[in-house]
């Protein structure tokens, strides 16, 4: 079960920008869905059910809550990086007229002019660094996250396949007691 959890994967664009994928893909949504949402076995299965219905309910609690903490914190890298394109767009937006200017002014306006440019295009490089700073804190983040998944997702498995055990090896008990 755990090789079907994909990796977080990167894409390029025509542009070379990266661009991450979200973690929910179709297939893996749909299984931890199943595992989260699946409904609880009632008191009348038996003993062994109630014995593990409680470590079952926590390690899906758990799953749960980190499947929306990487959520959380996919939403936060959208919502940070839309916020950096904007500002680099309204700073290209001033730029651009300042760029063109091409007429002849005074050596203290055209100095201005070009301290201005200047302080612009440092801003736009900062604010590309900074979207870089974001790449790499969100990817740390959501590996940290994922790795955290992945750990209460292989309880979660190691705990139903103890359940399954037990169950088989019960029934087999109690099918050998009505024999008798």
């Amino acid at each position: 079960m755990p090789s079907e959890i994909p990796e977080l994967a990167n894409t390029y664009s025509n542009n070379q920008e990266i661009k991450l994928k979200p973690f929910y893909h179709t297939d893996l949504k749909n299984n931890l869905e199943g595992i989260v949402f699946k409904a609880e076995p009632g008191n009348d299965k038996g003993m062994l059910k109630r014995i593990f219905s409680e470590k079952s309910k926590t390690l899906k609690a758990s799953v749960k809550a980190l499947l929306n903490e990487i959520e959380l914190r996919e939403n936060l890298n959208l919502h940070l990086l839309n916020r950096i394109d904007d500002e680099v767009c309204s700073q290209n937006t001033q730029l651009i007229p300042l760029k063109r200017l091409r007429a002849h002014y005074s050596f203290e306006l055209y100095k201005e002019i070009n301290n201005l440019k200047m302080q612009m295009e440092d801003n736009v490089l900062e604010l590309e660094q900074e979207k870089r700073k974001e790449y790499l804190e969100c990817w740390r983040d959501l590996m940290l996250l994922k790795k955290y998944l992945l750990v209460a997702l292989k309880d979660y498995w190691d705990l139903i396949k103890k359940m399954e055990v037990l169950e088989s090896d019960w029934s087999g008990v109690v099918e050998g007691e009505e024999r008798e």
